[in-house]
């Protein structure tokens, strides 16, 4: 029996202000005739962190997995490309490959994990699908994460589910330039 996970839709945005000063800021645009629009950081705002987000450190394939698609789905392309752990998978080439989705979403099957030389793999399937826009044709891919299986020395980036490749929209492999 094949589980299936679930993970698309628009979270809510909150929009923090800033602190001080006479004047409010000018509203930013939430939503373009293509969609929802991810807010940008206020000036002087660090980009998100792996640290910041517990659900990136779970030894449970699936909760990343999760985590990953919400934030495609809710356009959070920052907080995706910390699943890659790649500095050339980063927000603007996740927004370049899915920003033309109005609400991606993707209906996966439960995740496969198997290991291999002190490193687990995690394979899930799946097919992408634009909920605002149903005459779009849905397109069937596959995600793959790489761990180390509790190596001892192992650091807390290596001990994470990192993503490794995926093939929706197109073929996206991690660089040899990312960490672990």
């Amino acid at each position: 029996m094949k589980r299936r996970v679930k993970c698309a839709g628009v979270l809510p945005v909150l929009l923090l202000a800033a602190c001080g000063g006479d004047r409010e800021p000018a509203p930013r645009p939430t939503e373009t005739a293509e969609g929802p629009v991810a807010p940008a950081l206020p000036a002087g705002a660090l980009p998100p962190q792996a640290a910041d987000f517990p659900a990136l450190a779970s030894k449970d394939c699936a909760e990343v997995v999760r985590f990953y698609l919400e934030a495609l789905g809710s356009r959070e392309y920052a907080r995706a490309a910390l699943v890659w752990n790649d500095p050339v998978i980063d927000a603007a080439r996740l927004e370049a490959l899915f920003g033309g989705y109005r609400q991606a979403r993707v209906e996966a099957a439960a995740p496969a994990v198997e290991g291999a030389a002190g490193s687990l793999y995690c394979t899930v399937t799946g097919t992408l699908t634009d909920a605002a826009d149903p005459a779009r044709p849905p397109v069937e891919g596959e995600l793959t994460l790489r761990r180390v299986n509790d190596v001892s020395g192992a650091t807390p980036d290596q001990l994470r589910w990192t993503l490794r490749s995926s093939t929706f929209v197109e073929k996206l492999e991690r660089s040899t330039q990312g960490q672990p």
